[in-house]
């Protein structure tokens, strides 16, 4: 295999949890993107690792009975869905039938079997908060290259192009976030253009327009976050105010100012240009604030759907003690408040536990206490819980929360995951202490094959 560089009539065997499909040319494992099983393929490698390799498609001879057209344009190039080409029902199955891969690869547990998974009631438009790139130099098609046309301002606002840092697609329609996400994005490219605005050149670390990003909520409420590379406030206030007379449903709107060579803007100052200082999402019984930088579940009427599961499945008569974990600004720990006699959430970010506070008091919570810190330092000197719920990133937990865990015996511990991955690997360690009494796979993401999974554990006597 090490010499060979293409393979020819390469049938798809399987598709594994990061959503590449399978082919095995003399034995070894080739993951390839975008295919299905069945589908007959050639590939040539791309990146070889020690007992794997990575393709793409050459050519396609035989195309699965499953595979649809994509309904979006971009979808080729673009790096902001995944699945496209498959129906979303497949989409289902595949993701539930990964949740019980992981779990018993990883994690060595084949019982009991996931619970059927609980799908979004549309595919499209879900998401609550979009994230657009500037960037002076857009991506052009296949046929804009063999075309051979000069392309005078190549000047781009949309998402980057699968695996470039340094390259965006020009997006002209998005079926990711509800309206008027779409009608803003076109505004702010007609308004940077109108003003010869420079785009930012993460290369050079150049260019005054970074990012916008959307955030809407599901009565129409609508933010909007400028991000600039220039110490340039006025003109950012300037922008922003056209951007309301061309869209006039923006009902808050921040600018922040990045001249760093790092697109995170988390440690960056938010400055307030008008509208509404926040906004406010409905969850269940709930009322959230939302400012420019909270976390919340991208798509909010499946984070309800998501925190039914952990509030149905909680031992709870009133009594009980909850410890939130990774509470973020506190929406499951609320979710669940009326049901225990304390809620006690943690969280490292101060930002979102200032939020949890003021979420508490917004829906009359008196029985709950955020606290900032490191989960492994806070851990300690909490007692013992009850019930504790765990919604950690991607990484999953330290070592040492899973090792405190086990020392602290709740009677109940509820893991929600956005990676089962890695939720599979802490289950393992739990294992030691506590068993397993059911498994719920909740779909948050359509047209991509991320998942998310929560686990009812219970301690062993």
């Amino acid at each position: 295999m090490a010499k060979l560089r293409e393979y020819s009539n390469q049938t798809v065997i399987d598709v594994e949890d990061g959503g590449n499909g399978i082919i095995k040319p003399e034995g070894r494992v080739v993951f390839v993107e975008g295919v299905l099983p069945g589908e007959v393929v050639d590939v040539r490698i791309t990146r070889r690792k020690r007992d794997h390799a990575f393709g793409v498609v050459t050519e396609r001879h035989f195309d699965s009975e499953d595979r649809i057209e994509p309904f979006c344009a971009h979808f080729a190039e673009c790096g902001g869905c995944t699945w496209q080409y498959l129906p979303y029902p497949k989409q289902l199955e595949y993701k539930e039938r990964f949740v019980a891969d992981v779990l018993r690869r990883i994690g060595g547990i084949s019982e009991p079997a996931p619970l059927p998974i609980i799908g979004c009631d549309t595919d499209r438009h879900y998401r609550n908060k979009l994230e657009w790139s500037f960037s002076p130099t857009r991506w052009l098609s296949p046929s804009e290259i063999d075309s051979g046309e000069a392309v005078d301002d190549r000047r781009a606002l949309g998402f980057h192009v699968k695996g470039r840092f340094d390259r965006v697609i020009d997006i002209g329609t998005c079926y990711l976030q509800p309206d008027p996400s779409n009608a803003i994005r076109t505004a702010a490219r007609e308004i940077a253009l109108r003003h010869d605005y420079s785009f930012h050149d993460p290369r050079e670390h150049s260019g005054l327009l970074r990012g916008l990003t959307v955030r809407t909520t599901r009565d129409g409420e609508v933010m909007v976050i400028l991000a600039i590379g220039e110490q340039r406030p006025d003109v950012a206030e300037s922008f922003l105010h056209e951007l309301r007379d061309a869209v006039p449903r923006i009902s808050s709107a921040f600018y922040l100012v990045n001249t760093t060579q790092n697109d995170d803007n988390a440690p960056h100052t938010v400055h307030h240009a008008f509208g509404t200082e926040t906004i406010s999402e409905r969850c269940g019984p709930l009322s959230l604030t939302i400012h420019p930088k909270s976390f919340f579940q991208t798509n909010s009427s499946q984070a309800e759907r998501l925190y039914s599961v952990v509030r149905d499945w909680a031992v709870a008569d009133g009594s009980q003690t909850l410890l939130d974990l990774y509470c973020g600004i506190g929406s499951i720990g609320l979710f669940l408040a009326d049901r225990v006699g304390r809620v006690i959430g943690v969280e490292s970010v101060a930002d979102a536990v200032a939020g949890a506070r003021e979420n508490a008091q917004r829906n009359g919570y008196t029985n709950t206490e955020f606290h900032a810190g490191d989960v492994r330092a806070l851990l300690t000197a909490l007692g013992r819980p009850d019930i504790v719920v765990i919604d950690p990133p991607r990484a999953g937990m330290h070592p040492d929360v899973v090792e405190a865990l086990i020392r602290m015996r709740p009677r109940q511990i509820i893991y929600v995951s956005c990676k089962p991955a890695t939720q599979a690997r802490d289950l393992k360690r739990l294992l030691s202490a506590f068993y397993i009494v059911r498994i719920q796979p909740v779909d948050m993401f359509p047209q991509t094959f991320h998942i998310e999974n929560v686990v009812d554990l219970r301690l062993a006597t």
